[in-house]
């Protein structure tokens, strides 16, 4: 009996999900250069989606059958690979068990089934509470932007309705970021006799001024199985909570990466002396240090960026040397000293909505100064000095 309640607490394990949202992959965030061109941002929430219910799900008949004979073919199975794992002498003692048992095995699924699934009328009863329920996802859903906005984004915004693109440039606004909840849909999740929820979400970045399109994205939310009548109970309570949820969490990440996260992304190389690399440590001591830019997906910063260097020795009594240029390499002026490790990190300093912002640092950077400089490095460095 301990045997088959573990079976028991397996089988509803696997039932049970986590609500997820999933993003399509896309290009990165929204460039410095476009968003210097929203100044007042209007918001155009989604009218009501697609909405598509399950219905030809297994009753508590079928559940029952399917998941009475899938507990005993499991148990046997496991119960036959057990035996060969066994030895000679155990395994036909647990063969034998797993034969014996396997019919309580099965009543024990032909018990969860029949509890688990819904009657064909409660699944025609509860889709109709569902449908009525998500009659009002697409204010449920401008209620979660609002908050979303109100807590994270730096930029003037208004939430309007019903006014196309020439009413809303005639009113002052330069850009408008359209929401459109494409659909609503329940799935029978792998048992049969429950049903997962899948919503389709996407957004539109124009600007009013240009018509360009700044920015696309699209949004998959899916949320954990659940019986038909679970969904439906309170007039659809849970449903509601993990649409909120679902909603809550892809807005957030829409308000992220294109209002709150920094644009600009630096990448640094190896630091690159004025001849070559010798393995693991550079020929000279004012290595030219070298980094590129990404400005949401494209590679021409900003003309305002402006990159703060930090070229540090791996020991206490050498301070770290830092300084800020607006090109894309660093030649230290004076030497590094000889025979030490050094890290070197950059990042970006800009203007966004009116306000500095400043990019993650790169990764550290480690390279090793030579010990003995050649006459030809020294000329090398040189030459260097005059640059």
């Amino acid at each position: 009996m301990r045997s088959m309640n573990l079976h028991m607490v397996l089988l509803v394990t696997l039932l049970l999900g986590a609500c997820a949202v999933t993003k399509k992959p896309d290009p990165p965030g929204l460039a410095n250069a476009s968003r210097d061109q929203i100044g007042l941002l209007a918001v155009r929430s989604s009218t009501s989606p697609v909405v598509t219910l399950a219905s030809e799900l297994d009753n508590k008949g079928a559940a029952a059958r399917k998941t009475a004979v899938a507990a005993g073919v499991g148990w046997l199975n496991g119960s036959f690979e057990a035996a060969g794992q066994s030895g000679s002498e155990g395994a036909l003692l647990v063969a034998a068990f797993g034969i014996v048992t396997a019919p309580l095995v099965a009543v024990g699924g032909a018990v969860y089934g029949a509890a688990a699934a819904d009657t064909k009328e409660a699944i025609a009863e509860g889709n109709e509470v569902l449908r009525h329920a998500l009659d009002f996802a697409p204010a449920r859903l401008q209620r979660v932007l609002q908050a979303q906005f109100a807590e994270s984004a730096p930029i003037s915004y208004e939430f309007v309705a019903d006014l196309d693109n020439s009413q809303l440039a005639a009113r002052g606004f330069d850009s408008v970021l359209d929401i459109e909840m494409s659909s609503i849909a329940s799935h029978p999740s792998e048992n049969q006799f429950h049903v997962y929820f899948e919503t389709f979400n996407r957004m539109r970045l124009t600007s009013l001024v240009s018509g360009q399109l700044l920015a696309t994205r699209s949004y998959r939310g899916e949320l954990a199985p659940r019986s038909v009548s679970d969904w439906a109970r309170a007039d659809g309570e849970a449903l509601v909570a993990a649409l909120n949820e679902s909603f809550a969490e892809f807005t957030e990440d829409m308000a992220q990466e294109l209002f709150v996260a920094p644009a600009i992304r630096v990448r640094g190389m190896e630091p690159v002396s004025r001849r070559r690399f010798r393995i693991g440590t550079i020929s000279g001591l004012r290595p030219m240090f070298v980094w590129s830019a990404l400005d949401g997906g494209n590679a021409n910063p900003h003309e305002s960026v402006e990159y703060e260097i930090v070229v540090a020795a791996r020991s206490a009594d050498t301070p770290a040397r830092r300084m800020r240029t607006r090109g894309m390499h660093y030649v230290p002026p004076e030497p590094l000293q000889a025979c030490r490790i050094y890290s070197w990190r950059v990042r970006a300093h800009y203007t966004s909505f009116g306000s500095r912002v400043t990019s993650e640092w790169t990764p550290e950077y480690r390279f090793k100064t030579p010990c003995k400089i050649s006459w030809l490095s020294r000329d090398s460095a040189a030459r260097a000095a005059r640059v």
